[in-house]
């Protein structure tokens, strides 16, 4: 894929923000720039500019994709952890079994589990395939040692609705990402307005107000927005499917949208839990009990915001 590249010093995802952020502190003093250049800065000048950081954010936060790509994230994953459990219990039948063509520790339950704890979704599609040959090569005697009749069947579903969901999920990130690159040019071009704004910002207040210079100089800018983004809180408690506390579960939560860090915490004697100075955007929010279950939320989270969310395990 074709890379990317923005004139300012920034992350992309940063780009809308900034935008913002100037835009607010040019209005703030519009007085002053509209007197230094009363040609260039009108009231048409800032509604095109305003009309440009809308589109620009359209681009960089792409609203259906993103949400769709949230809800297919989330129901992989939840597919992908409810494996753990059919292995369990499959690893039973299997140990019980007579007669199997391959030794148990060949079944293929192992490789299995290795994906699904290593997060490679492609490999557990290839893993799953071989454990499924096996089953049904060996179908007679797991069902004689009591492996439910049409088993099978539905791990072959689950397999299936995982191999499609991870292959809409790569579709989805593939249009955010060629959209971007696609529109680019956009991007740059509202940038060149936002960098103009900050060189006159600067010839304006280099002398006179050190203070608003800090609000048009890149590096100032970038500080105080990933400070602040930073003032983020989720809590909650964690719950079994029972609504009964749990103590000492781990909560892993990591931006829904590849490519951004996340935060692993556990839950507190009384089942509490906090995530805080996390980036504002959708987390899927993993957790694990103490007996080893495993299920999937999503979550969000909002700079100056407590937001309360209580995890519990579907029934």
């Amino acid at each position: 894929m074709t890379a990317v590249k923005i004139i300012i010093l920034a992350r992309l995802e940063e780009v809308p923000t900034i935008g913002q952020f100037t835009i607010d502190s040019y209005i703030r003093d519009s007085g002053d720039f509209s007197t230094y250049k009363p040609a260039k800065y009108t009231a048409g000048f800032l509604t095109a500019l305003q009309a440009k950081a809308v589109l620009v954010n359209g681009i960089v936060n792409p609203v259906v994709l993103t949400s769709e790509l949230k809800v297919i994230t989330l129901r992989l994953t939840n597919s992908v952890l409810g494996l753990r459990n059919t292995m369990n219990l499959l690893e039973g039948y299997v140990a019980d079994a007579t007669g199997l063509t391959v030794a148990a520790a060949d079944f293929g339950i192992h490789q299995v589990r290795q994906k699904i704890n290593s997060g490679d979704v492609e490999g557990l599609n290839g893993a799953l395939s071989t454990l499924l040959t096996n089953i049904n090569n060996n179908l007679t005697a797991l069902n004689t040692a009591d492996y439910p009749v049409g088993a099978e069947t539905a791990l072959a579903a689950v397999k299936l609705n995982i191999f499609n969901d991870n292959a809409a999920q790569n579709v989805k990130e593939g249009a955010r990402a060629d959209l971007v690159v696609a529109n680019i040019g956009v991007i740059n071009d509202f940038l060149k307005d936002i960098k103009a704004i900050w060189a006159d910002g600067k010839r304006l207040y280099k002398i006179s107000n050190k203070t608003k210079l800090k609000d048009y100089t890149n590096s100032a800018i970038i500080k105080r927005i990933r400070n602040d983004e930073l003032h983020t809180l989720i809590i909650g408690k964690v719950l079994n499917k029972i609504g009964k506390i749990e103590v000492d579960a781990k909560i892993k939560a990591r931006p829904s949208i590849a490519g951004k860090r996340g935060k692993t915490v556990k839950s507190g004697a009384d089942g509490s839990y906090e995530l805080k100075g996390l980036r504002p955007t959708t987390y899927l929010i993993t957790v694990t009990l103490k007996d080893g279950s495993m299920f999937a939320v999503n979550g969000d989270a909002k700079t100056n915001t407590t937001v309360t969310l209580d995890l519990q395990q579907p029934a």
